[in-house]
């Protein structure tokens, strides 16, 4: 048991002021422990709805969310008044939709012609495909086999402008945007595995084109048995087209960029060293692709982190 203390030491010792301490021992008197129970200064005391009446809300524009028609707050901000019967400042729409934990995010770009059933059923079976590539080759053929996928990617003079850091007080750049229609073509395959690449820089997108960059792959990965995916451009199926003896391709489902692994580094490069820029000559362009391919073979982990995508992780 503690000593008795008197009032006044009580407040001395925990700040309060003598009439708390009389106070507080009269409702502890009377009540016992709950005397000392408060609700506290946290909670949400004012809401206009509880949690369970917003997620309602929310649920009601989950459809529009999934098909990306909600691209600003003022959509939801409408349902939200509706359903309390009186308008509400903006803020209060921030801080609902950070309770929830909704994102504003930008959507993936598919084309609309692409079938998701057929991108399924092709990332399922592509391990059969592989396996019947393999089992077609030469039996005395013992090159370990490696996967690789490959991909052509125009770059040009037109100028791509994009959001960029900038320091606090300065007011937004501005920049200039050509339209240029002078182009040329990057060809890259990848092996993820290893994150290694082989890269060329052409004038054209044709068979002519696609047979030179094969030749070039077959010279730098001789030593594999390469199953090489692609995608069904004309030129990739040409009756003309030259493969080499120990380059197999093997056909993605038709409008499917996302299961190819070379988009995300059109991506990277664009991205580091193509968006906000003016090239004043296509010298100019090819130079730059040169700069960003160098920067992608320096860097194999970097390049094997984006490409080795889950259905080319297959050992043999």
């Amino acid at each position: 048991m503690i000593d008795p203390r008197t009032a006044a030491e009580i407040a001395n010792h925990t700040g309060t002021s003598i009439r708390t301490v009389h106070q507080v021992i009269s409702d502890y008197n009377r009540l016992g422990v709950e005397a000392t129970l408060t609700p506290g200064s946290g909670g949400r005391r004012h809401s206009y709805l509880n949690l369970e009446e917003e997620q309602r809300v929310l649920e009601r524009l989950k459809p529009k969310a999934k098909r990306g028609e909600i691209t600003s707050k003022t959509q939801i901000k409408q349902a939200f008044e509706q359903q309390v019967g009186h308008p509400v400042h903006k803020t209060t729409i921030y801080r609902l939709l950070a309770r929830h934990q909704w994102r504003k995010l930008k959507p993936r770009p598919r084309h609309p012609k692409a079938d998701p059933e057929e991108q399924a059923a092709f990332l399922k079976g592509f391990a059969q495909q592989v396996e019947a590539i393999i089992q077609q080759r030469d039996v005395q053929d013992t090159r370990p086999v490696l996967l690789m996928a490959e991909d052509e990617g125009r770059f040009g003079r037109t100028g791509t402008l994009c959001s960029c850091w900038c320091p606090p007080g300065e007011t937004r750049p501005s920049l200039a945007r050509q339209q240029v229609r002078q182009y040329v073509y990057a060809y890259a395959a990848v092996a993820p595995s290893l994150g290694r690449m082989c890269c060329l820089i052409l004038p054209h997108a044709n068979t002519a084109m696609m047979s030179l960059f094969l030749a070039q792959l077959s010279i730098e990965f001789a030593d594999y048995f390469i199953i090489l995916q692609v995608d069904r451009a004309a030129w990739h199926r040409a009756k003309h087209l030259e493969i080499p003896e120990n380059i197999r391709l093997l056909a993605q489902p038709a409008y499917s960029p996302e299961v190819m692994p070379v988009e995300h580094l059109w991506e990277e490069m664009r991205e580091k060293h193509f968006n906000n820029r003016i090239f004043n000559s296509l010298d100019a362009v090819e130079d730059t692709l040169c700069k960003a391919f160098n920067d992608l073979i320096a860097a194999p982990e970097q390049v094997r982190s984006m490409t080795f995508f889950p259905h080319l992780r297959i050992t043999f």
